[in-house]
C-alpha cells in the first residue's frame, strides 16, 4: 500500500469569472499532519470543499486511497472514509450534544440506538465533552468543537478535515484542542488536513504545511522550512514588509 492517502491533481476551480484555485498538486501522506495556510482568500476552505464534496473542480482530479473521488457527493466522500469539522459548528440545537452524535452514528453505521448511544459516550468522552446531556446551546463554544469533532469521528474517518478548529478560542483553550488533535492523530491513527490561522499551534503540530496565496500554492515543506520562504513571507506581511525584514 502506497503512503500516499489523498492526492489532488492540477486542481483548478472557477466561480464565474474568479479563479478560487489555480493548478493545485497536493499529497497528503497516510498517518500524517498536513497543515494548509494561507492569508483569507486564498483558497484554503475551497480546497476542503473540493476534496469532501460540496463542489466539484473545474479542472483536475482527485483521489483516495487510490480511488478517484472527483465530484462525488459529501455522504459518498463521508462514506469512504474522509470526514469534515467546520470552522462554525453546526449542531441540531433542538437535540442534546449526546443525540447530536448518536444521529451521526446511527444515520453511518445503522447500529441500533442502544449501541450508538454507548458508541456516542465514548466519543464525547475521548474527546473531554463532560456535558452529553446539555444542548448544544448551554455549553462552551470549546464543547460546541468538541461536539462537532465527536460527530465527525462517529464516521469512522480515515483522513479528517479540519477547518480552522481554533477560531474564537483563548490561549489555553488553542493548547488543549491542540492536544485534542494530536490525539485523535496518534491515538486513533487519523490523517488530518488541517487550515488553520493560529500559526503557533500549526507550526507547532503540523509535519509538512502546504501554503496556498490567491489560489495558487507557494510553498511546500516542513514547517521551520516554509516560514523562511520569501515568497511566503510577502504573502503575510506584505512585500514591502519583507524587504525590510
Amino acid at each position: 500500500m502506497t503512503d500516499v492517502q489523498l492526492e489532488c491533481q492540477e486542481i483548478w476551480k472557477r466561480f464565474g469569472g474568479f479563479e478560487a484555485l489555480k493548478g493545485i498538486d497536493m499529497e497528503v501522506k497516510r498517518g500524517e499532519i498536513l497543515g494548509l495556510i494561507g492569508p483569507n482568500g486564498a483558497g484554503k476552505s475551497t480546497l476542503l470543499n473540493l476534496i469532501n464534496g460540496i463542489y466539484a473542480p473545474t479542472k483536475g482530479r482527485i483521489f483516495f486511497d487510490g480511488n478517484e473521488i472527483t465530484g462525488k457527493k459529501p455522504h459518498e466522500i463521508c462514506r469512504i472514509g474522509i470526514a469534515r469539522v467546520f470552522q462554525i459548528p453546526r449542531p441540531f440545537y433542538e437535540m442534546s450534544c449526546l443525540d447530536n452524535v448518536v444521529t451521526a452514528i446511527v444515520f453511518n453505521s445503522g447500529l441500533d440506538t442502544a449501541s450508538a448511544e454507548k458508541k456516542a459516550l465514548e466519543l464525547l468522552e475521548f474527546v473531554g465533552m463532560k456535558y452529553p446531556e446539555r444542548r448544544p446551546d448551554e455549553v462552551t463554544l470549546q464543547d460546541k468543537r468538541r461536539v462537532e469533532l465527536a460527530r465527525a469521528l462517529a464516521c469512522g474517518p480515515k483522513l479528517l478535515l479540519v477547518d480552522e478548529y481554533m477560531a474564537g478560542l483563548n490561549p489555553s483553550e488553542i493548547q488543549e484542542a491542540v492536544e485534542l488533535l494530536k490525539k485523535v492523530n496518534k491515538e486513533l491513527g487519523i490523517t488530518l488536513i488541517w487550515v488553520e490561522h493560529v500559526m503557533p499551534a500549526i507550526m507547532g503540530l503540523a509535519e509538512r504545511v502546504v501554503v496556498l496565496d490567491h489560489g495558487i500554492k507557494i510553498a511546500e515543506g516542513r514547517p521551520e522550512e516554509v516560514v523562511k520562504v520569501k515568497k511566503v513571507i510577502e504573502a503575510y506581511l506584505g512585500s514591502d514588509t519583507a524587504v525590510e525584514a
